[in-house]
């Protein structure tokens, strides 16, 4: 009876293993399918018009909660050390941007000491081999009385649906002037 048993959770053992390495294949090719193939590259200039920017990081991330059209217009930011967010299309004029949707998040810390500054911020992108597209948004930054300033700033850039381009993202830039 002993033995039974033993042959028994041997079978039940190798069954597990069987099917967790079967799922685990089956994951890995999720995963390998959500893959988001990527050349990023920020760039600050022209004529001194981005100082206090620092180099930005890049990350995979979703468009936050509450955003259901593209960012349009000055955004302000106008208390020290907060978050100003842009949420731009990665279609030339894209409107319409929602909340979930895949993107790719520039993060620029900034500091100086200014009365106020405002840049534009240009994102130019492509997915696989299809049109290069850009989008602009302006930012003030600054509390009017010439100080210490601290902000974050935020730059989304929303593919339209919640999951990566199929074919990559061949060109992602951010410029800031």
């Amino acid at each position: 009876m002993r033995e039974n048993q033993r042959v028994r959770t041997i079978y039940l053992v190798t069954t597990l293993v069987a099917l967790g390495l079967a799922g685990g294949f089956a994951l890995a090719a999720v995963l390998t399918t959500t893959t988001v193939n990527q050349s990023a590259n920020a760039y600050q200039g022209g004529n001194s018009g981005a100082n206090g920017y620092t180099t930005a990081t890049l990350s995979v991330s979703t468009v936050p909660a509450a955003i259901s059209v593209c960012t349009s217009g000055t955004k302000t930011g106008a208390t020290s050390a907060g978050t100003v967010t842009l949420v731009l299309s990665s279609t030339s004029g894209g409107t319409v941007c929602t909340t979930g949707d895949f993107a790719e998040e520039y993060a620029f810390s900034f500091s100086a000491t200014i009365t106020t500054q405002t840049n534009t911020i240009t994102i130019t992108t492509q997915v696989g081999a299809g049109t290069v597209a850009t989008n602009s948004e302006a930012v003030t930054l600054g509390t009017g009385s010439s100080g210490a300033f601290t902000q974050t700033v935020d730059v989304f850039v929303d593919y339209g649906s919640v999951s990566p381009p199929g074919g990559g993202v061949t060109v992602l830039d951010a410029v800031i002037q």
